[in-house]
């Protein structure tokens, strides 16, 4: 039983790894869709590292995650005055040849992919990897730098006028977001035992995507849920064998119908928090400041 579920749990932990990292990305305006591309890059350094060069393990996930992070930044460096449509395009495009680069260098493998690699990761590596990336995220989303980030994304052209420096922010959020899913590319080399090409296209960053928006994209929970339901959900609809996609699709069309802001929702402040309708934290009523008080006490 165990080794049918330890698969599962891996597989589950660096996805929520990479889609926390994509979270990250996405608090300023940045949807990529070059998540795969940017993980293989961490990949292949890290294997590079290990195998070819025989390195210790932990340095070269350290060396797939900063790697990761220096991608991010040059491709938040290109698209730091396109939005929407744009965007997205450009970080379809830039995936897309290194995915073509990594096909043509014969040195990592070309289209034969890199081999060779050594199995160096267990399950506590993972565990202790999303745990690295959970924290981190909760830091960088109750932080200052997050709630600025969050208001760029919201209305860029008010949070400018309030002084918030766009570039600035977009840069960090994508290597933040670079870094994290750098080094989860670096942990997963070292489990699947090959580095492919084909695993940096778009429809392998199309997965992630569909994690963040399917969970929610307003707070940092939502990703996790929505990386953690639909890794595990195609094994747990095994029973249902070749109709299991259709319901897995089902299921995910529903949510979007029903759920377009996704599972779940950051609750402003000071409104009570609630869990299937039963209050579980007091809202806080607003107070008046304390010059407002005085005059009201004189009357």
């Amino acid at each position: 039983m165990y080794q049918f579920l330890e698969p599962i749990f891996i597989f589950t932990l660096l996805a929520v790894m990479q889609v926390l990292g994509l979270y990250i990305t996405a608090m300023s305006g940045q949807l990529s869709m070059a998540t795969a591309a940017i993980a293989g890059v961490g990949a292949y350094l890290a294997a590079i590292l290990t195998v070819k060069l025989g390195w210790w393990f932990a340095p070269a996930i350290l060396l797939g995650g900063v790697m990761g992070a220096i991608v991010g930044l040059v491709l938040a460096l290109i698209t730091l005055r396109m939005r929407d449509f744009i965007l997205k395009l450009t970080t379809i495009a830039f995936g897309e040849a290194i995915a073509v680069l990594a096909f043509n260098w014969d040195y990592i493998g070309g289209p034969n992919s890199f081999t060779g690699i050594a199995p160096y990761t267990t399950i506590w590596t993972c565990l202790v990897g999303a745990g690295i990336a959970l924290y981190v995220t909760w830091r960088f989303d109750g932080s200052r730098l997050g709630f600025a980030a969050r208001a760029v994304r919201d209305d860029p052209v008010a949070a400018t006028a309030m002084g918030v420096s766009l570039a600035q922010l977009r840069c960090i959020t994508f290597a933040l977001g670079s870094l994290l899913v750098g080094a989860a590319g670096a942990i997963q080399a070292h489990y699947v035992l090959v580095v492919s090409p084909h695993d940096l296209g778009f429809f392998v960053s199309l997965n992630f995507i569909i994690f963040l928006l399917f969970g929610g994209m307003q707070t940092m929970w939502g990703p996790v849920l929505g990386a953690i339901l639909l890794t595990a959900l195609p094994e747990a609809l095994r029973f249902a064998k070749e109709y299991r996609l259709i319901v897995y699709g089902l299921i995910i069309v529903i949510v979007i119908l029903k759920r377009p802001q996704g599972l779940l929702t950051r609750i402003p402040t000071g409104l009570p928090k609630k869990i299937f309708g039963f209050e579980i934290a007091p809202g806080r009523k607003p107070q008046a400041p304390p010059h407002v008080k005085h005059q009201f006490s004189k009357e």
